[in-house]
């Protein structure tokens, strides 16, 4: 990693960071502004998906030969079955919408992990920066809209709604918060008194915004990935004073969407849908168990919401169970990770494989594939600086 003179790994390494946070958290910022600016969503949207993957194939041809190490062609083999199983769907079945997941997963999932891969110029504090602005802006978007008339809402009861808006889902706004609060994890160590006033102010209107969304998965996952980290990193009392007070306003408020959507689980026609969707795509695998049967479950035309069931079924069961391995090896090396310095890509997996796990796609996963495709470049990174370390110290003495 350090042939490069230091300026211009400092620009890569600005760049990637760029790239990070357009290709994690951009897409919700762009469908916030579709939805203010009420035009077609294509105007933004596309454009915007076009400037990702440039910018993606720009670090590619910049950088370094691909090393490829045993997770890493584990990961792209599964990648190329995924893309012959979308190409398959669109020009031989053909199947509604398998043009647009090919031409998504490629330039948001695929281009920009390869291009983080290559580059290798991962540093968690301008990641983490670049993160924590991309993501925010979405969240506080949302909330202004919300605040001027400008966001539509989505009944639950007579006394409360969803947050979202025409272009971008609850859940979506959702995670979206969640992905901010992560990135600033790491910031807060390290922040003056100023900096910290001005993220806790930010980080309310994350929770807000949260909690606005009424989406039960994305406040799932912030308690699990918060949770982890604070028993990983000996926190548990620090993090039950801040949890503690959170949960008991979801129990008793009557005017959070949050908390009117956990006391209406059990009659949630979302959660009945999706059940419905996931029970016939489980019945779906036994239709093509070796090579799979389609990208989408064939009776709703619906991903399953739920990739560990989603990859047997476009996949196969080899593949699936190969995917399955991929992604509790990955949990495994983040479960590590949340001790050591540079935890924020643990944090973001972490969330990512739940993500995917609650309401993800395969090719929409790009939470899950970009954070799993940097993962070991960061491992090894750190790796061959310890390896460095005694031959710097007798080029010194």
């Amino acid at each position: 990693m350090g042939t490069e003179p230091a300026p211009h790994r400092g620009r890569l390494t600005g760049k990637c960071s760029v790239l990070f946070a357009l290709a994690l958290f951009g897409y919700p910022l762009i469908g916030n502004t579709i939805s203010l600016l009420q035009v077609d969503s294509r105007i933004l949207s596309v454009p915007f998906r076009i400037f990702v993957a440039l910018f993606s194939l720009w670090i590619i041809a910049g950088s370094r030969r691909l090393q490829a190490d045993a997770w890493r062609q584990v990961m792209l083999l599964i990648w190329c079955l995924y893309v012959a199983r979308l190409l398959h769907d669109w020009l031989l079945t053909p199947l509604e919408g398998a043009d647009y997941a090919l031409q998504f997963f490629l330039a948001t999932s695929v281009l920009p992990a390869v291009a983080l891969m290559k580059a290798r110029a991962y540093e968690q504090r301008i990641f983490a920066v670049n993160g924590f602005v991309v993501a925010s802006m979405g969240s506080i978007m949302s909330v202004l809209a919300l605040r001027f008339g400008l966001g539509d809402t989505q009944d639950l009861t007579q006394s409360s709604g969803r947050l979202s808006l025409s272009a971008v889902d609850p859940v979506t706004l959702g995670h979206l918060a969640v992905s901010a609060i992560l990135c600033a994890v790491p910031l807060w160590p390290r922040a003056s008194q100023g900096a910290k006033i001005f993220l806790t102010c930010v980080l309310a209107v994350l929770v807000l915004s949260l909690l606005l969304t009424g989406s039960k998965g994305p406040a799932l996952v912030l308690c699990i990935c918060m949770g982890l980290f604070a028993v990983r990193r000996g926190h548990v009392l620090r993090f039950a004073v801040i949890a503690l007070p959170m949960l008991l306003y979801l129990i008793t408020s009557d005017s959070s969407p949050l908390a009117a959507r956990l006391a209406a689980a059990e009659g949630d026609e979302s959660t009945a849908d999706r059940i419905t969707v996931l029970n016939d795509s489980i019945n779906q695998i036994a239709d093509g168990p070796l090579v799979g049967s389609a990208f989408v479950e064939l009776n709703s035309g619906f991903y399953p919401h739920n990739v560990f069931v989603e990859a047997p079924m476009a996949l196969g069961v080899p593949a699936g169970l190969l995917f399955a391995g991929l992604a509790v090896f990955g949990l495994i090396r983040a479960w590590k990770e949340l001790k050591r310095p540079n935890y924020l890509l643990a944090l973001l997996y972490i969330q990512g494989v739940f993500a995917a796990a609650v309401s993800g796609s395969l090719f929409g996963a790009t939470l899950l594939w970009v954070t799993l495709a940097l993962l070991p470049m960061k491992l090894r990174v750190a790796k061959s600086a310890r390896q460095s370390a005694p031959s710097l110290l007798a080029d010194q003495t």
